[in-house]
């Protein structure tokens, strides 16, 4: 195989291609954060309502421990960590797309 040299289109493309990887990053990490958070609120809102307690008074009761404001804000954090993600993922992708669009251009142009 003849080795070529990259041109501007490769670069965006190879950068297209991190932005995949770390959006794929982030989300998964969002998705486990999440889950070990409702995991650990379903856990403790169960162990509470088997003491007799209803339901409400047990979201009450969960959402009242010093753990839980927490454990929130690690999920938000996370969200907003795979929200950013994604925004640059979609900025990768429109760079790539403006530069193959300015290059059928400049073909065009010759």
């Amino acid at each position: 195989m003849i080795p070529r040299n990259k041109d501007v289109l490769d670069e965006h493309l190879e950068q297209w291609e991190v932005a995949i990887d770390n959006w794929s990053e982030g989300q998964t990490q969002y998705a486990e954060v999440e889950s070990m958070f409702k995991a650990w609120e379903a856990a403790s809102k169960t162990a509470l309502m088997q003491s007799k307690m209803s339901a409400a008074m047990a979201d009450s009761q969960v959402k009242s421990h010093p753990d839980w404001a927490d454990r929130y804000l690690q999920v938000q954090k996370a969200s907003i960590n795979a929200e950013t993600k994604k925004r640059i993922l979609r900025l990768a992708e429109a760079k790539w797309e403006s530069e193959r669009s300015r290059q059928v251009t400049l073909r065009q142009l010759k």
